[in-house]
């Protein structure tokens, strides 16, 4: 049986992602100093996960260059990119790395994107309910309730890659976590 598997903003090659601040000044990737350090991590991590019969959901922003997208060539897994707002790459090169390229995916009643959506989008009228939108481009920030802005909106679940330790996130595990 294949697992399903989701992470976002790997950024590969990006060096500039290791120097971003979250708002209190530390940096966003302060586990790792530069993009070689972050990109050996993510590739063991993403392959001692995720199997070959595998797939994997990537939500956006995979690489800026068409050298670095080379990477998703050494990843375990039957690969899906939704595009985020840094792939700006001719399809053909994501074509040889991912089964499919979309713009967002509807997945066992949650919706998949890059930039989370907007809440009047999550309600279902057929289930008279909201939708959970999987997510990523917020790094380390997250969707905070409207209500009580020192919460995060539970409709809303982020796969960054600083938010999931940089390893893919099964959506059986997402699903626990939403409960």
């Amino acid at each position: 049986m294949r697992n399903i598997f989701l992470i976002g903003c790997t950024h590969f090659g990006h060096e500039n992602m290791y120097k971003f601040l979250n708002k209190d000044g530390t940096r966003v990737r302060y586990q790792f100093t530069d993009a070689k350090q972050g990109d050996k991590a993510m590739i063991e991590r993403w392959n001692k996960t995720v199997r070959k019969v595998d797939k994997v959901y990537m939500l956006g922003d995979v690489a800026f260059k068409t050298k670095d997208l080379k990477i998703l060539g050494r990843l375990n897994g039957s690969k899906v990119l939704i595009k985020g707002n840094h792939d700006e790459l001719k399809l053909s090169e994501y074509a040889k790395y991912f089964k499919d390229v979309r713009a967002y995916h509807r997945l066992d009643g949650m919706i998949l994107s890059h930039i989370p959506i907007h809440t009047n989008s999550l309600w279902s009228e057929k289930n008279n309910n909201y939708r959970i939108n999987i997510h990523a481009h917020l790094h380390s920030d997250a969707v905070m309730d409207s209500l009580d802005n020192s919460l995060p909106d539970s409709r809303y679940f982020s796969v960054c890659v600083e938010r999931i330790n940089y390893t893919p996130i099964s959506l059986e595990q997402i699903k626990i976590r939403i409960k």
